[in-house]
């Protein structure tokens, strides 16, 4: 399949199942209690000092309450932080509940603070995601490029999607840029992908 061919399948995807998270969003009520009790009896998060996280947009799946639990357990919370550069590679920069953020890219929440780490987990935003580890972005490549180059300098780290139950689909389009994920996090369950 080429390039254009698997553009077009992702943005074929990104906009039926927008239209279907905004349903969702309306409808699936998520508490702190569910992210608590999913998380901390998993290894990998008592284990964890540093967790990037994101301030939820639009219809995406609540995230006050799984920071909630992040900070409840002593672990440093950190923000996404748009590059000033090309490379695409994200930042994150710790944050604090109730700290100033700045508004930067895509409306998107940043920390003001230049307080940058390297994250044990990253919890990611999903459309969509696959049993095969794909998820299915907003096409700006952000969370790839990063993922990507926390492997090339071999940083030791795990990737959780966050997503609706509903969002999960047989096959996620995909192309040798996209990253996997390692687990994802849904308001019924936490699928484990590699």
């Amino acid at each position: 399949m080429t390039d254009e061919n698997i553009g077009l399948l992702k943005k074929n995807q990104r906009y039926q199942l927008s239209q279907k998270r905004l349903i969702l969003n309306k409808s699936i009520n998520i508490n702190s209690l569910f992210f608590d009790n999913i998380l901390c009896s998993r290894d990998w998060f008592k284990k964890s000092k540093i967790i990037a996280s994101f301030l939820s947009i639009k219809s995406e799946i609540p995230t006050a309450p799984l920071n909630q639990v992040i900070e409840k357990y002593g672990k440093v919370l950190c923000l996404p932080k748009m590059p000033k550069n090309d490379s695409g590679i994200l930042f994150f920069n710790k944050y604090v509940h109730g700290d100033k953020l700045s508004e930067g890219s895509y409306a998107v929440k940043e920390p003001l603070n230049n307080d940058a780490y390297l994250p044990d987990i990253i919890f990611t935003p999903c459309l969509a995601f696959d049993m095969r580890g794909f998820r299915l972005g907003y096409g700006g490549g952000f969370y790839d490029k990063t993922i990507s180059h926390l492997n090339i300098i071999k940083h030791n780290f795990l990737t959780v999607g966050l997503a609706y139950d509903d969002q999960k689909v047989n096959n996620v389009a995909h192309d040798d840029l996209d990253q996997k994920l390692n687990y994802v996090l849904t308001e019924k369950q936490l699928y484990k992908i590699l």
